[in-house]
């Protein structure tokens, strides 16, 4: 896990209503209305993600596509509880709207320069054109705190929100490795698992909540019981950090679990990993609250 710092200020908001359907439960707090053309949503939930950039983001930003290099931290507040489908739906701007959810995102550059507020709305989400005044009071790098107010109009309608957070960031990135994957069922997992461990697995993707990124290499060789690995990261950090980081690997339910063990760098550069990766046929993919890796097993 990478020692990171991030942003310097953000802001967000959204809405009401009440929801039957079970949803994931809010990440933080948050206090405040939206209103569409005289109609209040009180807000409810909140949900702060950093994930990947995609160009219709560069699009809503304005800037190049080679300029979200840090990726995009994300606030959502609705009026009620997301399915878990809806989120992700929504940070992969593929959410088509809802008859009873309102809400609002705040799209954020991971370098902290830039922001952009839209609008949950039954169509979808919408991007505030037309007139727009806005005022932001938000301090934070892992945990976002602050006040925000919009009032975006356009010529017909008026849209606004007023509101005051304070959330944890997450990581949550698209597992885009995994389409197409062959999954190992539940029945062969033990066996899979011992089977296809040791060796070495290349790192993919290593990616936080800050600009840092990580490549390398697992090199899993001793076994320690009859479930339990011996193995070691080698990490080079997109800062030039050279990591090592010695590991357990094990199983927890269906999930390899990673837990490091000895690093050979200060807390201020890396500090030791825990995570419950899915398992692929030579696939691994997991994170914790502020990493995700993707590991893929080196052919033989």
């Amino acid at each position: 896990m990478r020692s990171t710092r991030l942003l310097t200020g953000l802001l967000f908001a959204v809405l009401t209503l009440p929801l039957h359907a079970a949803g994931v439960p809010s990440d933080g707090t948050v206090t405040g209305t939206l209103t569409v053309n005289g109609k209040k949503f009180p807000l409810t939930h909140i949900y702060a993600r950093k994930r990947e950039a995609w160009p219709a983001d560069a699009k809503v930003l304005d800037v190049k596509e080679d300029e979200l290099s840090c990726g995009i931290v994300e606030l959502i507040a609705t009026n009620a509880a997301l399915p878990e489908a809806t989120l992700a739906a929504i940070l992969r701007d593929d959410y088509h709207g809802s008859e009873k959810i309102r809400g609002i995102r705040l799209l954020i550059d991971g370098a902290g320069n830039k922001w952009e507020p839209l609008f949950l709305l039954e169509s979808g989400s919408l991007h505030a054109v037309g007139m727009t005044d806005s005022r932001t009071e938000v301090q934070g790098d892992r945990r976002l705190k602050g006040k925000i107010s919009v009032k975006n109009e356009d010529v017909t309608d008026v849209r606004m929100f007023d509101v005051s957070f304070d959330v944890p960031l997450r990581v949550q990135y698209a597992r885009t490795e995994a389409e197409g994957a062959e999954r190992i069922p539940s029945d062969r997992f033990a066996d899979e698992f011992l089977k296809a461990m040791t060796g070495e697995w290349k790192i993919e993707r290593w990616l936080g909540l800050g600009c840092t990124t990580a490549s390398g290499t697992l090199s899993i060789g001793e076994r320690l019981s009859p479930r339990t690995f011996r193995g070691t990261f080698h990490i080079t950090t997109s800062k030039g950090d050279k990591v090592e980081e010695e590991i357990t690997i094990s199983t927890s339910g269906t999930k390899v679990h990673i837990q490091g063990d000895k690093v050979n760098v200060p807390e201020t550069i890396w500090i030791l990993d825990a995570y419950d990766l899915d398992f692929w046929k030579d696939l691994m993919i997991g994170n914790n609250a502020t990493d995700f890796v993707v590991l893929r097993r080196a052919p033989l």
